[in-house]
């Protein structure tokens, strides 16, 4: 029969959990660097539903509409001469408003308005349909 040596105390096996702790921070790392490079998707306001609608892609101008009558594009705050301002400088010939289901009216005809005084041939209202 062999006789099994007793191993000490800094002889035993263990876990080392650095490498580990090294590879989940850099695939964090790695995730959230492609989270912030994806395009936006998120829309921030409630789009209405409707039974019919389809996608189109062509080059858009699009304007999100808030229910407190605020205009945001591509995520900044911007104002209704700030759009016109945009809207000369690169002519859009579509323009899709994302107006909340709650906004008010004036602000969508307002932004409409602009829109066709500088150009933009087609207005599309962006609504969601149900499943």
């Amino acid at each position: 029969m062999r006789w099994r040596r007793r191993l000490s105390y800094d002889e035993r096996a263990y876990i080392d959990v650095v490498p580990l702790v090294d590879t989940l921070l850099a695939v964090f790392l790695f995730l959230a660097l492609l989270a912030f490079q994806s395009p936006i998707t998120f829309l921030a306001v409630k789009l209405p539903f409707a039974k019919e609608g389809q996608r189109t892609s062509v080059e858009l101008f699009r304007v999100q509409v808030f229910k407190d009558g605020r205009y945001e594009v591509e995520g900044r705050r911007v104002s209704l001469e700030q759009i016109e301002k945009l809207l000369t400088d690169r002519p859009y010939k579509t323009m899709v408003v994302e107006a909340d289901e709650d906004a008010p009216h004036k602000f969508v005809v307002a932004l409409m308005d602009a829109g066709k005084r500088k150009g933009v041939e087609n207005v599309l209202i962006a609504v969601r349909t149900r499943r």
